[in-house]
């Protein structure tokens, strides 16, 4: 194992007894998406050189190791993204190795090797740190004036509020900044999102695509309105999204919010109806909530009021169990609003009425015991009908936030209605509204973001572990658009050392969302790795890049999708081994 600092490493200790035993081992590891080279360093006890504080003790910094590893691995260190913070690209560690107040450099070497294996053994700190990087610097951020602009534009695009938001920081002195696109008609949230010192670093450092996250905080107390046909119609952004003429003076939005905040303890400055809003926030009756001072006017692409009725099931209960009619909400909404964006300047909007000029529903033929119908609606309430609009697939239709695809049955415009009978367009609209705050279904149409599967693969491999790649062929149940349709897939990280088996369940509609959530979620999947025997040492992955292009698992995916085609509905897997190879099984695993 290499240590670091020029410090020869030196043997593994273990501290503890019994089931408390723990090995006192760090490994610290980055990997370059770009090329696949993986480069780690191992500390232990002896394997480093504490350096001093200045309260008289002594530590071990990570970022220094971690700067050195990027170097190594050719990544570029702005582009590092720690598995915990993936929105938080170039974050290295703050924080460092603290060793006991007892840890002197003059103690003997015996005692100073005892102190940092007591240091190494904290259960507090993930053993092993994966950073993932790639090679190239990414662009500038540009003028916040101008990136201000594309936010404005866009929120008008999407008939949402802007939000400028500064607090007293939670966890530091000071004032803390926030920018987010919000639903009209809100409250105001419990806590910021984000804590950033000053408004320009906030708009260089929040892009649309995190701002939008504003959109899917719970509050199902919202206004629900369709919007009005001037609104519908679609209309070029001015300067497309490059910020509107004449741009906007971030040094008197900034001042004029620091003074509202001192004065009162929080500011917004709301951009609505092309024009900017400011109100002070002030402590509500409940502790740590905060209200607006007074709400800017009503938007004017508020339609009509979408009708609503409470719900005839549970509205009249006291403590009602969890209702399907209502989805807990105690109202029923008989209407919505689709918005499908790209967030880059195309955006679609449709009212969802239950008396459009649509034709009408069709009945599918099915042999359902639980007496329930299903139908299918016409286009227009089919969502991924308009995937081909923007270029993507049906499949990377997702959540506004891109956390999760559209369900198959809103992306295809299924109803199924109870056996106790109704309107479908009013079943589908009824769980539409109760589901989505205010009634508003706000849709991103991009490619799905991350590594491609070539990218995931060589990474997963220099790291010493395999990946395994589940598919299940749905084409047994063409016909039925209640069931799943097309292909699931899923896509997970494990030890090479265990049992080749299926995912039983792969619940992914495409493979890049199996591979997008795959490395959302790759922290948890990397420590479950990690030796349980605390007396082997965990390994210390090292890669060179790949000479050329990355290796190519199409004919992996081919050759798992004819396997899957033979045995419809039943999971088939292909294994990617460390060393390039791959096994191909249907076998389930072992109660």
């Amino acid at each position: 194992m290499n240590g670091v600092n020029k410090v020869p490493a030196g043997s593994l200790h273990i501290v503890g007894v019994g089931a408390d035993r723990r090995r006192a081992q760090r490994v610290f590891t980055v990997a370059n998406l770009d090329t696949g080279a993986v480069a780690s360093t191992s500390l232990i006890p002896g394997s480093f050189t504490p350096i001093p504080t200045p309260g008289g003790t002594w530590w071990l910094p990570y970022a220094p190791i971690v700067t050195d590893l990027a170097a190594r691995a050719g990544i570029a260190a702005a582009t590092l993204r720690d598995p915990d913070f993936p929105d938080e690209p170039g974050r290295l560690p703050s924080s460092g190795l603290m060793l006991p107040i007892q840890w002197q450099p003059g103690i003997p070497q015996r005692d100073r090797h005892r102190w940092e294996a007591v240091a190494l053994t904290n259960r507090q700190v993930t053993p092993w740190l994966v950073l993932i990087g790639r090679s190239s610097e990414p662009p500038p951020p540009g003028d916040p004036a101008r990136l201000l602009g594309r936010l404005c534009a866009l929120a008008d695009q999407l008939h949402v509020d802007l939000v400028l938001e500064v607090r007293p920081s939670s966890s530091r002195g000071g004032l803390s900044w926030d920018v987010r696109f919000e639903h009209p008609g809100g409250t105001v949230p419990d806590y910021q999102h984000r804590w950033i010192a000053d408004l320009p670093t906030a708009l260089a450092t929040i892009p649309a695509e995190r701002a939008v996250t504003g959109l899917t905080v719970a509050n199902p107390q919202l206004p629900a309105h369709y919007l009005t046909e001037d609104a519908l119609t679609a209309r070029p952004v001015p300067v497309g999204l490059d910020g509107h003429p004449g741009g906007h003076d971030l040094d008197q939005l900034e001042r004029r919010m620091v003074a509202d905040a001192e004065q009162h303890g929080g500011a917004q400055a709301i951009w609505r109806n092309r024009h900017w809003w400011h109100a002070s926030l002030r402590p509500a009756d409940t502790a740590g909530k905060f209200v607006r001072g007074w709400e800017p006017p009503t938007p004017k692409h508020w339609g009509e009021a979408i009708p609503t009725h409470p719900c005839g099931r549970c509205a009249d209960l006291v403590d009602p169990p969890f209702c399907l009619d209502c989805y807990g909400t105690r109202q029923v909404r008989r209407g919505a609003v689709l918005t499908v964006t790209d967030l880059r300047g195309r955006t679609v909007h449709r009212n969802w009425r239950p008396d459009s000029d649509q034709p009408p529903p069709t009945l599918v033929p099915a042999d359902r015991l639980s007496g329930s119908t299903v139908w299918q609606l016409p286009e227009h309430y089919q969502i991924g009908a308009l995937a081909a609009q923007f270029g993507v697939e049906p499949t990377d239709l997702t959540d506004i936030d891109g956390e999760h695809v559209i369900d198959q049955h809103l992306r295809n415009g299924v109803s199924q209605v109870a056996h106790t009978g109704g309107d479908p367009v009013d079943a589908y609209l009824g769980e539409v509204g109760a589901t989505h705050d205010g009634a508003r279904v706000m849709v991103l149409a991009t490619d799905w973001p991350g590594p491609t599967l070539d990218e995931l693969a060589a990474v997963v491999g220099g790291l010493g572990l395999a990946l395994d790649v589940t598919v299940v062929d749905h084409r047994n149940t063409v016909g039925r658009p209640e069931l799943s349709q097309g292909h699931s897939w899923s896509v997970r990280v494990v030890d090479p050392a265990t049992p080749l088996a299926v995912d039983p369940v792969p619940t992914s509609a495409s493979l890049p969302e199996a591979v997008a959530l795959c490395y959302r979620y790759l922290h948890g999947a990397l420590r479950a790795t990690i030796p349980a025997d605390q007396e082997k040492p965990m390994p210390v992955p090292q890669q060179a890049a790949a000479a050329g292009t990355l290796p190519d698992t199409g004919a992996w995916i081919t050759e798992v999708r004819r396997h899957a085609a033979t045995r419809p509905g039943q999971p088939a897997t292909v294994r990617l081994h460390p060393d390039g190879t791959h096994t191909t099984t249907t076998a389930q695993p072992r109660a």
